[in-house]
């Protein structure tokens, strides 16, 4: 019979005690859910001065759109479209409507606004496309997710953390295709 040498058995029993111990301690920790947001979305909207609809579906008409016709392969990418050509109005609906949040502004918006609004995006811009509007919408800014638009009159301190609460909240709603 072979001999198992004694530091071997040591590290061998040591594993054995602290293993089940270290689950029972250090383990998987239980989080306690989020707690949900003392202000929704509509009340955060409000306060800024803005504007919040929410459709529940069928016949969802607003100006920015919320739903539309898209073209699958027609893409654009996350990120700020600021000074730049705007992505194609069929380009942004398949964003939307793959759950990415729009934020839009008017051709006659300042550049310190979008600037604002830039920021904003440049903070945390994954599933958030930042451009200017080419549907002829009334508001000077907006943001848009499937079946919802906000939409403010200017960009102040106040509107810029609506658009970052919309972003947060909104995001990742679309279809499931």
């Amino acid at each position: 019979m072979k001999r198992v040498s004694l530091p071997l058995l040591l590290v061998l029993a040591l594993l054995v005690v602290a293993g089940p111990v270290g689950l029972l301690v250090g383990g998987h920790k239980r989080h306690a859910p989020a707690p949900a947001p003392r202000t929704t979305l509509a009340e955060i909207a409000r306060h800024a001065g803005c504007t919040l609809k929410e459709f529940d579906g069928g016949a969802a008409t607003s100006n920015p759109p919320v739903t539309g016709r898209f073209v699958e392969r027609i893409l654009a990418a996350d990120g700020s479209y600021a000074g730049r050509r705007p992505p194609s109005p069929l380009a942004t609906m398949h964003a939307l409507l793959h759950g990415r949040v729009l934020f839009q502004y008017r051709a006659d918006v300042d550049r310190a606004e979008v600037s604002a609004l830039d920021r904003v995006v440049r903070r945390d811009s994954a599933s958030v496309i930042l451009f200017q509007n080419q549907t002829g919408m009334r508001a000077r800014v907006a943001a848009t997710a499937y079946l919802t638009v906000m939409t403010c009159p200017r960009v102040d301190r106040a509107s810029l953390r609506a658009f970052a609460a919309f972003r947060d909240r909104r995001r990742g709603f679309g279809q499931t295709f």
